[in-house]
């Protein structure tokens, strides 16, 4: 897999690099500070995954990575995204669950939080951090629907709102893989929901995750 580093902190981007070096099935296309140079680097190389800091630069002049998000060139093939904030808001976050954002991460966890999650999105899963679904800790504390889910559903729906892979969920449960996906599917079905971004999303909301 091919991946692009957008990141200001040199100290950091440097630290990705080498983590992705250790890597056999990745490759690092390239590293960059700015919007302008990560629009060079991304049409030149296409990457398949793209680790994105929000906030590049220093005051007055930084620019909002999102930016990148926006001006994706058409020519180049979507890759997956992998948010990286050292400023993390609950706007952001919402922004990045509304968008279908892979993964989001803050710079105030571990460094191993960040290497999880560029395995989980590296393996086409979805990876926020608990840092970052705390920030929605003001949601309201119940939602519709919930009522019609069964105790194991809600213990389900609550592994998708802490970021989760179905993989830990099943082994933080003590089921099968195979169960656990039952599961999702049968609450999907009930919320209407149709995919992992949309069940955090929920889990957020609803008051159950962490």
């Amino acid at each position: 897999m091919r991946i692009a580093i957008v990141e200001d902190d040199a100290m950091l981007s440097s630290l990705l690099s080498r983590a992705i070096a250790r890597e056999d099935d990745l490759v690092l296309v390239g590293a960059a500070a700015n919007i302008a140079d990560a629009l060079t680097l991304v049409t030149a190389t296409q990457p398949e995954l793209v680790l994105l800091d929000l906030r590049l630069g220093k005051e007055p002049a930084a620019e909002d990575g999102w930016q990148l998000y926006e001006q994706w060139p058409g020519a180049v093939p979507a890759p997956r995204w992998l948010v990286v904030t050292g400023q993390p808001e609950a706007a952001h976050l919402r922004r990045a669950l509304d968008a279908g954002v892979h993964g989001y991460v803050t710079k105030s966890e571990p460094f191993e939080v960040l290497l999880a999650a560029l395995r989980e999105v590296r393996e086409g899963r979805q990876y926020y951090s608990v840092g970052a679904l705390k920030l929605l800790m003001d949601q309201p504390a119940s939602s519709p629907g919930l009522e019609q889910l069964t105790p194991r559903e809600r213990d389900v729906l609550r592994m998708a709102g802490e970021g989760l892979s179905v993989r830990q969920a099943a082994a933080r449960l003590g089921i099968a893989e195979t169960t656990l996906k039952t599961h999702r599917q049968s609450l999907m079905r009930k919320l209407d929901l149709h995919d992992g971004v949309a069940l955090a999303r929920y889990a957020i909301g609803s008051g159950l995750s962490v």
